[in-house]
């Protein structure tokens, strides 16, 4: 969890309003939401509640035995949520305090009228006869359905203070979870498989991570390939806990999560590889958007040419080499199952395409304006070159409306499994020399593992060619 949320619900909590308020937070599981929370309710001697998947009555009679603890007056009877919220935000009658209702979806789920029930709780006419100055948060993992509390013509839409998505961490956090943070290229391989989840690094694994890369196989066979690891079903867990994702449409959804994951990252590839048209794929798509699975990447210099990646490497990871191999997986020799076939798929379709997202990261939060001072819009694209349509790993563009008149001001080449050299720097003189006019002043941006001599050699000398090594990547700007 970054210092930035922290200091959102901080900035929340001490806001010297003296009327009740509302705050939303969400995002996915394992992400440290509840953490976070619970150390503000301790810190300031708040609520804290975390919800079930139980019907509406079970669910308030454990609130009221919670609030009576709280109180220290026995088990409170609450009739109704209108009853429930009102008690609630009666615990801030004399000071600021948080109250946290968590896991708010299976709150929302088994009654839908909480919602509209908040939204009166907290409108103008009810914040003016109450003295509270409880500062109630609601949290959830179902992202979608947080979403829709404050969209369109939802009740609670005007009503929040606070609505904060909380992300996973960063590549260069993630380092930090490591015995040893400075082996860039354990980093590397554990951010490949895990991403920045920081339940995956702790609790999932039983706070066991590789200690050097010497120690990434086993780590690897163990914490992640092994029917008895924690973490090996989770991508299956995460959308059965999703109300959005799971039922009769589960099925096409894996399906279209493994699709992509597998390299069909347009509509028109994912349609034909499940063979659907697809005006009938866009609504199951849409949902894994809005649940926070998958991202959709706007092309930064073509006009209408999406493609879409998913939104985790561990969610790479499952559905590209844990889940079309895990027959493999259940009856055979894991180590060796793992070196002979599906480590090289590790590196082509996992390894590979989560470096270059780092590299699209590292250009929109870590590069310094003096590397780049333009970059409006980042984002993989394809140009023609030489009769051939070319892959861009990393195409940063300026501002502008019309993405095919966005002046280019870099292209990017990531690459984490071989050695870069002068023929990868040769790739992108001829797209940038492709893409014409617009792109004539763009820098070269190398991204990789290693380089060859002579092009770091003939690089020091180029001004607008950018050598990104890990130690760049993960240190620099």
């Amino acid at each position: 969890m970054g210092e930035q949320d922290a200091a959102h619900v901080r900035a929340f909590i001490d806001n010297d309003v003296h009327r009740p308020t509302l705050g939303l937070l969400y995002g996915r599981r394992r992400i440290g939401k509840s953490t976070m929370l619970v150390d503000a309710v301790e810190e300031h001697g708040g609520f804290y509640f975390e919800a079930t998947r139980v019907e509406t009555p079970v669910q308030l009679d454990r609130l009221g035995r919670a609030l009576g603890d709280h109180l220290g007056v026995g088990r409170i009877a609450l009739a109704d949520w209108e009853e429930a919220v009102d008690t609630l935000i009666r615990l801030g009658g004399s000071r600021r305090i948080p109250v946290v209702l968590d896991e708010f979806g299976h709150i929302a789920e088994a009654d839908r009228s909480v919602d509209s029930i908040m939204s009166s709780a907290f409108g103008s006419a009810a914040r003016k006869r109450s003295s509270s100055q409880a500062r109630v948060v609601l949290c959830g993992s179902a992202i979608a359905l947080m979403r829709s509390l404050t969209a369109g013509e939802a009740p609670l839409r005007g009503r929040a203070g606070m609505e904060l998505i909380m992300h996973p961490d960063d590549y260069r956090i993630a380092a930090t979870r490591l015995p040893r943070p400075d082996d860039l290229m354990a980093a590397l391989q554990m951010y490949a498989v895990i991403g920045g989840v920081v339940g995956y690094a702790t609790d999932m694994v039983d706070f066991d991570l590789p200690d050097s890369l010497d120690d990434i196989d086993r780590w690897i066979v163990g914490r992640v390939l092994s029917p008895a690891a924690t973490l090996h079903r989770e991508a299956t867990t995460l959308l059965a806990e999703d109300q959005t994702l799971s039922g009769s449409g589960s099925l096409l959804h894996h399906s279209i999560l493994g699709a992509i994951a597998n390299g069909s990252v347009t509509a028109g590839s994912i349609a034909r590889v499940l063979g659907k048209a697809v005006s009938n794929l866009a609504p199951a798509l849409g949902r894994l958007i809005d649940a926070g699975f998958v991202v959709r990447h706007e092309d930064p210099i073509r006009n209408q040419r999406p493609t879409y990646a998913l939104d985790d490497p561990y969610l790479q990871f499952h559905y590209a080499v844990l889940e079309p191999h895990g027959a493999n997986l259940r009856d055979r020799n894991l180590v060796d199952v793992w070196a002979d076939r599906l480590r090289p798929v590790f590196r082509s379709q996992v390894r590979g395409p989560v470096f270059e997202q780092q590299a699209r990261t590292w250009v929109r939060r870590f590069a310094s304006d003096q590397t780049l001072s333009v970059r409006d819009y980042v984002g993989p694209s394809h140009a023609t070159a030489e009769g051939k349509d070319r892959g861009l790993d990393v195409v940063v563009a300026g501002p502008g409306e019309v993405p095919a008149e966005r002046v280019i001001t870099a292209l990017g080449e990531a690459k984490a499994g071989e050695t870069m050299s002068g023929s990868h720097l040769h790739r992108l003189e001829l797209l940038r020399s492709a893409l014409g006019a617009r792109a004539s002043d763009a820098k070269l941006l190398l991204f990789g593992v290693s380089f060859d001599s002579a092009l770091l050699s003939h690089a020091s000398s180029r001004p607008d060619v950018e050598i990104i090594d890990l130690e760049r990547l993960y240190y620099g700007s």
